[in-house]
């Protein structure tokens, strides 16, 4: 394989990142089916026909003659372990075909086609042991025998899953710019991007384009997996690089990306449709536990993340980060319909404990610097409330509503409403009173963070707030967004705020604390928008999906949702339950 090669050494890294079962042995029937072989089974864990995984049949490229392909599928490199001394070794699997699938099991129609046994890795073949491969392949001379280790399958995806008819020049182009940029950080895989949006149809502004329209699901169904696969090669090699925020990043695009062209044409539904983005759904929660693996060990330890960044205000905006990507790994879990992936849904709480130790550690959590922060927030108390925390939704709550009240108080350290890092920056260094005052003219925060508060039956915390908001900070500008009806069609694509749904504006903090709470009931008593009810994702078991979307397209999370889960208790209703609530 050439070294030179950015693509292929990211093929060969990813594959041999596969399992053997459910990655690997769906990969090997796509490639052969682009090479023109036609599998004949697909290959479940736990069956295997004496010593076949699978076979395949077609005719060779090379010398143009019939032949039938049977794999055995391994995992990692061939060495003495695995070459013989047990059942489902390669040697013992090799002479089970010979002995029993050869001689008994060949379908009528094949037999006059070349027997070709391949053994199928995604490692190499051990030095240890070639010369045991080559005397055997020399003592069968009526078969012919090959093996296809990481190198060998990375070259065959490269030119049939990846070539010129399935991926046009630009789009090989873009995908070895990805690979080449990916590992810096601040790299948001532009080049990936329109890939994605080339291969799936998709305009700029998130509609059809003409071929789009035009393509039949069985198009739509390769385009998918030729995505998942781009995606999956770019994630793999930055997560190589040691950037797994950025393979995360990969995977949650792709995923929304793909599950937004299905909603285009409301096809989420459709069996086929649903097993490939499931597909990729199971590819995003691989990337998500590697990404938490990563950074567990630092969230219990004091200012365990202070070493990432020096600056003030940047290590508030990389802390509430954190928060936003745990809270969403964590609602992936806590969200999931039972029955679907049992030990990650267990793993919730887990996700749960994790942030509430990063929060504990990492006081400046509490002291949001930039207002699109609220969305981090309010994706962390759903987390807490959905597990059944809600004493530290109590305690967050509070902290960062007192916070927030003496920033504006004092006019230092307010999230700025321009969500701009640049802005933050001048605010601290050398805002003058004008700009200072420009920075506060909108806030999400304000209205969220009392909201909350009411919720959770912390009055005397909100009553302060409505005070000192009323009598010492008027300027501030308090709002809240809610979807309207046609959420969806934006909301798995881009930023789905803006230019759509409607804002109350200005949001007045009513004086107590329950006469907001009677303004919340009678929201919820119109039935306005229950956004939920309205959720493509939902209907197919993948609610986290919208969630994720908030978190990455940057798009609040909907009042009408968390409106519901407490159904705006009074103190003491707050205090006599700790049961976690059910989805609303």
């Amino acid at each position: 394989m050439n070294a030179g090669n950015p693509m292929r050494l990211a093929l060969s890294h990813y594959l041999r990142t596969l399992r053997e079962r459910d990655e690997f042995d769906r990969l090997l029937p796509e490639l052969l089916a682009q090479m023109g072989y036609v599998p004949l089974v697909k290959p479940k864990a736990g069956v295997r026909q004496f010593g076949v995984d699978f076979p395949a049949a077609g005719r060779s490229a090379t010398d143009s003659v019939d032949e039938l392909l049977l794999f055995v599928i391994k995992q990692g490199d061939i060495g003495r372990r695995t070459w013989t001394g047990d059942p489902n070794a390669v040697r013992e699997s090799m002479d089970e075909i010979i002995d029993v699938w050869l001689a008994s099991h060949v379908p009528p129609e094949y037999k006059d086609h070349r027997k070709v046994i391949v053994v199928a890795t995604t490692g190499d073949l051990g030095q240890e042991v070639q010369p045991n491969w080559a005397g055997f392949a020399t003592r069968h001379p009526q078969l012919r025998f090959e093996f296809w280790g990481a190198d060998k399958v990375a070259d065959l995806v490269e030119a049939h899953l990846l070539n010129e008819h399935l991926f046009d020049g630009q789009d090989r182009a873009d995908l070895r710019k990805a690979l080449v940029m990916g590992a810096d950080s601040d790299y948001r895989f532009d080049h990936l991007c329109r890939l994605m949006l080339r291969q799936l149809g998709i305009a700029p502004d998130g509609q059809l384009t003409e071929s789009g329209g035009q393509q039949a699901v069985p198009a739509l169904l390769k385009a998918l997996r030729r995505v998942h696969l781009a995606a999956l090669v770019c994630s793999h090699w930055v997560d190589g690089e040691g950037e797994r925020r950025q393979a995360l990043w990969v995977m949650e695009r792709t995923l929304l990306w793909c599950f937004h062209r299905a909603v285009l044409q409301s096809l989420q539904e459709r069996q086929e449709i649903q097993e490939v983005i499931r597909e990729i759904w199971r590819s995003y929660l691989q990337a998500a536990s590697r990404y938490y693996d990563a950074v567990a060990a630092h969230l219990r330890v004091k200012d365990g993340l202070s070493g990432y960044t020096r600056e003030g205000a940047e290590y508030s905006v990389l802390l509430l980060e954190q928060v936003g990507l745990l809270a969403s790994i964590g609602l992936s879990a806590a969200l999931m319909e039972p029955g679907q992936d049992d030990a990650w849904r267990a793993r919730a709480g887990e996700f749960s404990n994790a942030l509430a130790a990063l929060l504990r550690n990492h006081e400046a959590a509490a002291s949001p610097r930039l207002d699109s922060q609220v969305i981090d927030i309010c994706l962390a108390l759903v987390l807490f409330l959905q597990t059944g925390q809600h004493d530290l939704a109590r305690w967050w709550t509070t902290d960062i509503t007192g916070r927030l009240k003496f920033a504006f108080i004092y006019g230092r350290m307010f999230p700025v409403g321009t969500d701009s890092f640049d802005d933050l920056v001048e605010l601290d260094v050398r805002g003058s009173d004008e700009f200072k005052g420009l920075m506060r003219l909108h806030s999400w925060l304000l209205a969220t963070m009392g909201s909350w508060c009411v919720m959770l039956g912390q009055d005397e915390a909100y009553e302060e707030l409505a005070e000192c908001h009323a009598t010492a900070f008027p300027d501030v500008g308090s709002q809240l967004w809610h979807p309207t009806a046609g959420w969806a069609t934006k909301w798995y694509f881009e930023p789905a705020h803006q230019g759509s749904g409607s804002t109350e504006a200005p949001y007045a903090l009513a004086a107590s604390a329950q006469a907001l709470r009677d303004r919340i009931a009678q929201f919820n008593a119109t039935g306005r928008l229950r956004w939920e009810e309205d959720s493509p994702a939902l209907a197919v078991g993948l609610w986290p999906l919208d969630f994720i979307a908030c978190r990455h397209f940057r798009t609040p999370v909907p009042a009408s949702m968390w409106y519901h889960l407490s159904d705006a208790p009074t103190p003491t209703e707050a205090d006599a339950s700790e049961e976690a609530p059910t989805s609303p």
